[in-house]
């Protein structure tokens, strides 16, 4: 019986405290990365709010009285006490990346689900090989594409113009959406695309009816993070737009001036900025979830 005690107690207290120091251990690198991640989001939000005393003061300055002039200046065009104006439209800059990243997701959204469908679940001829070449644009630079892109912009009329950043947008936008959404057609059974066409269904049907309902999860997640990623984009707003197609991404930076640096006024437009993906990553997180975690398992 004393055998038996020290057997079933013996173990168990060891496992337990392995896995408590595990546990432990876990929990410190989540907070601590949760500390790196959330950082800089919080010095910026407090850079936003600070006079400009207050952002270049040395050592920095915790506990401040706050101010929502560099918002005012951002937002209204309003002129500080001290002079100071924003520089950029940022309203106007801001309507320009709603065009663009919408018209660029609803594009590539079509185009790559479509293409999704076809190499997941219909006999395309040498279909990894059309899958590495839409992933092929993830490998090479931006800047790779930006020269030839430019003159024949220019030569076409869509330099400088919504259209044309929405077209370039694809190349980041539709290997995302080809890559995520393959896998999440191929998680659908083939013998429910096998019974509709045995019932007379045709492609489209099958793809409305059956292929898009039950990927909606993985729909709205691809959806989401290919608007972060045409939002945030700088570098063909930068080469191929101007004053009139200037995305809110792009605008924040032009605070650097050759003069001075407005850090309030640009901290106010990054957190602008931001704002939008926030929200929809609020409003579709269980989408967001489901979606990136439906993939991963395979029966």
């Amino acid at each position: 019986m004393a055998v038996a005690v020290a057997t079933d107690v013996s173990r168990p207290v060891g496992s337990r405290g392995y896995a408590q120091a595990k546990s432990a251990v876990m929990h410190v690198l989540i907070a601590a990365y949760f500390v790196v991640t959330i950082f800089p989001f919080a010095w910026i939000v407090g850079m936003s709010l600070k006079q400009p005393a207050d952002v270049v003061a040395d050592p920095p300055t915790i506990l401040f009285t706050p101010t929502l002039e560099n918002y005012q200046a951002v937002l209204l065009g309003a002129r500080s006490a001290r002079g100071e104006q924003a520089r950029t439209d940022i309203p106007r800059a801001f309507r320009n990346s709603v065009i663009i990243a919408v018209g660029s997701v609803a594009v590539a959204m079509l185009v790559g689900n479509l293409g999704a469908f076809a190499l997941a679940k219909l006999k395309v001829p040498a279909r990894e090989w059309i899958a590495f070449f839409f992933l092929s644009f993830r490998f090479a630079p931006a800047l790779a594409f930006i020269i030839p892109t430019f003159v024949v912009f220019r030569t076409v009329g869509l330099y400088n113009t919504h259209l044309g950043l929405i077209i370039m947008n694809q190349l980041i936008a539709i290997p995302l959406i080809v890559w995520t959404m393959r896998s999440y057609y191929e998680g659908v059974p083939h013998e429910l695309f096998e019974s509709a066409w045995i019932d007379g269904a045709d492609i489209w049907q099958t793809i409305r009816n059956i292929a898009l309902p039950l990927a909606a999860p993985g729909i709205a997640a691809t959806a989401i993070l290919s608007f972060i990623a045409c939002w945030n984009n700088l570098t063909f707003p930068l080469l191929l737009g101007a004053r009139e197609t200037q995305t809110a991404t792009l605008a924040t930076i032009t605070f650097i001036g050759y003069e001075q640096v407005l850090w309030g006024q640009m901290a106010a437009a990054a957190v602008v900025t931001i704002v939008p993906e926030l929200i929809l990553a609020v409003l579709v997180m269980g989408y967001i979830v489901r979606g990136l975690t439906y993939g991963a398992v395979k029966e």
